[in-house]
């Protein structure tokens, strides 16, 4: 069996007391400060990624607010484009139809005048011809078988004229 000795008992408690004391001085400070460095730097980096995350979730949402803002933008300047483009057309097509009722109204202003200058040509030539057939008929002072013959070709070169 095993014997146990009081003297090296002693010594080996003794031994490992003032170990422990020295550790407990030396090393142990050390030690437990490190590890309390270590544990706040992984609780810094934690609090940094769980900031970090709330970031980048945040700009997600701004991205897509953005996003939706100018989609809605960007339709309502197709929309007003669309009224614009409307709006010139439906003007043009007014403008156009003004200046065309303008020059039809000239057109028949025109035809109007061109009209009256050949009816008063032609009063000016029937009233010539009746003073040279007036005149002729005075000359002769003809019968009325003559008269008429007179009158019918006066009236035949009206149809004319």
């Amino acid at each position: 069996m095993v014997e146990v000795h009081g003297g090296p008992l002693l010594w080996s408690v003794v031994t490992f007391l003032l170990l422990l004391f020295v550790l407990s001085k030396v090393a142990w400070g050390p030690i437990i400060s490190a590890l309390e460095s270590r544990e706040k730097e992984i609780r810094d980096a934690l609090d940094s990624a769980a900031l970090a995350k709330e970031d980048a979730e945040k700009a997600t949402s701004d991205y897509e607010k953005i996003k939706q803002e100018a989609h809605a933008e960007a339709q309502t300047i197709l929309s007003e484009a669309k009224s614009v483009k409307e709006k010139m057309i439906s003007d043009a097509v007014e403008e156009a139809r003004k200046k065309a009722e303008l020059e039809t109204e000239n057109a028949i202003q025109s035809i109007n005048a061109e009209k009256e200058k050949a009816v008063k040509e032609i009063k000016t030539a029937a009233v010539d011809l009746s003073i040279q057939a007036a005149s002729k008929l005075i000359e002769k002072n003809l019968d009325s078988n003559d008269n008429r013959k007179l009158v019918n070709d006066a009236i035949d070169k009206i149809g004319q004229a």
